[in-house]
């Protein structure tokens, strides 16, 4: 097939150029060239901006077109109605553009995100679930049947720049004494792996799918908790002859109390008390399981991250926002002290 890929030159983008050069399909990049430089042999690259060069792929027909980075509608507008006549247009969107994650599961046919009020080219990221909302609403526009949206969950593994996901595996190499919200057991945790996300873009495009999936994961009755992502980094930590880590399981409202940050300060945590979030990790994906979707033991994408781990240098900026070691002392002792 031949695709065209709008970005491709980090993460996600850059996964699926992976995946469907594997299966031999020709691919075009279309982005600003800031972000890669090399590009595999077979490869067409075409640089420039999807704000005001989109002229140089107009008109050009491919059999999908893979949007990896629109986030305002303004832009996704302008590249729906210049690539009209694409077989299909695969739009990246997320979970985030759900109105709603107090009642569980979340399915895609439950309400989206209103941007009413919101300038269509606003890139302030306070508005992301919405603008990604919105950016949905014209590819369907465009593309009608033709359209197929996928809605990623946190998205994790190699070359992820958020560290979200990435502090659990880094923090299990330093050992010590850790830091792990005290989770009920079997509350759940969905993330999905770029490679598997990639690799399920890449099968919707070949069976020509339609539609909307949401994508997360683990998939197929598997589970993940924290009992199990944590031992899960140990191990993986151990393996590479880290010192020994000791788990200090810190209850959710002292953690609350004391000001830690959900998500972002104490990744991937979510109160369990937040009402307004209980349905978070509770995405239904039968439909894009039955539609072929599959996702790796957690441990393969733990060891993808710590192969591309920084070490235990803090001036990283995928650690900037994270618990530090030294904030992280002090909850502990806190803690044990009370």
């Amino acid at each position: 097939m031949d695709i065209l890929v709008i970005g491709g030159g980090v993460f996600v983008g850059a996964a699926f150029v992976d995946a469907a050069l594997a299966r031999g399909h020709a691919l075009t990049v279309f982005n600003r060239g800031r972000a890669r430089a090399d590009w595999p042999d077979g490869v067409e690259v075409v640089h420039g901006d999807r704000q005001r060069d989109l002229g140089l792929v107009s008109g050009r027909r491919f059999d999908a077109v893979v949007d990896a980075c629109g986030y305002v509608p303004a832009d996704v507008r302008a590249s729906a109605a210049a690539l009209a006549a694409c077989d299909r247009y695969l739009y990246v969107s997320s979970i985030s553009v759900y109105a709603s994650f107090a009642v569980a599961p979340v399915r895609e046919n439950d309400a989206r995100a209103t941007s009413d009020g919101i300038a269509d080219d606003n890139r302030d990221l306070a508005h992301y679930g919405p603008q990604k909302a919105a950016c949905e609403h014209e590819v369907e526009a465009a593309f009608g049947e033709r359209a197929l949206i996928v809605r990623p969950g946190l998205i994790v593994g190699p070359r992820d720049r958020s560290g979200r996901f990435s502090h659990w595996p880094w923090r299990a190499l330093a050992g010590g004494a850790m830091l792990v919200p005290d989770v009920a057991a079997g509350d759940p945790i969905q993330v999905i792996d770029v490679r598997d996300l990639a690799a399920f873009m890449l099968r919707l495009i070949e069976d020509r799918a339609n539609g909307v999936y949401n994508a997360t994961g683990p998939v197929s009755g598997k589970t993940l908790d924290w009992a199990a992502l944590i031992d899960a980094c140990l191990g993986a930590a151990g393996r590479r002859g880290a010192p020994p880590a000791q788990v200090v399981r810190v209850g959710e409202d002292f953690l609350l109390a004391e000001g830690v940050a959900p998500w972002m300060e104490l990744p991937l945590w979510i109160p369990t008390s937040d009402a307004s979030e209980r349905a978070h990790s509770h995405v239904d994906c039968s439909r894009a399981a039955a539609a072929g979707m599959t996702t790796r033991p957690i441990v393969e994408t733990i060891e993808a991250v710590l192969d591309e781990a920084p070490g235990l240098v803090e001036a990283d900026p995928r650690r900037k926002g994270k618990l530090t070691p030294a904030r992280e002392a002090e909850l502990i002792a806190r803690w044990l002290a009370r």
